[in-house]
């Protein structure tokens, strides 16, 4: 049922920013860059944080699931601020136009950060389920036997 409420959104986000203009959508496309350097740089580190009771296992594992995501985390965290730093001119967008002072991509990527914050609260609220779990750590690996 959500792919169909994400879909729905996409098509009316698509058809509103069109109607504005081929910039504005060119704008809301280059935002959505800020917001998956984001997930991405977080994730880097949730994967790294999450397995590691493993990172010390072996090289490979603290290669695979410990420095690589880490040092993406970080390279993806130095594009972002970069992109922040260069979006923050009007002059740098499709537009070429100012909102707020900002250029519109900055605008948009922080007025969609700030939707979905607001969404996930009001989501707290009304499915507490969703965030009942708690946080965790991998087990061991595969095929591992712990020593007595």
């Amino acid at each position: 049922m959500s792919t169909w409420w994400v879909a729905a959104i996409a098509i009316a986000w698509y058809l509103v920013v069109r109607r504005i203009s081929e910039n504005a959508l060119f704008d809301s496309l280059t935002a959505l860059s800020l917001l998956i350097a984001f997930y991405y740089a977080l994730t880097g580190v949730a994967c790294a944080v999450y397995h590691r009771r493993r990172l010390t296992a072996s090289a490979r594992d603290f290669l695979l699931i410990g420095l690589g995501p880490l040092v993406g985390a970080g390279l993806l965290t130095w594009l972002l601020v970069e992109s922040v730093i260069d979006m923050s001119d009007p002059a740098n967008s499709y537009s070429g136009v100012g909102w707020f002072g900002l250029g519109p991509p900055l605008v948009i990527g922080i007025g969609i950060a700030l939707v979905g914050v607001i969404v996930m609260v009001v989501w707290r609220f009304v499915s507490p389920a969703f965030w009942s779990e708690r946080p965790g750590v991998a087990g061991p690996p595969p095929g591992h036997r712990e020593e007595r």
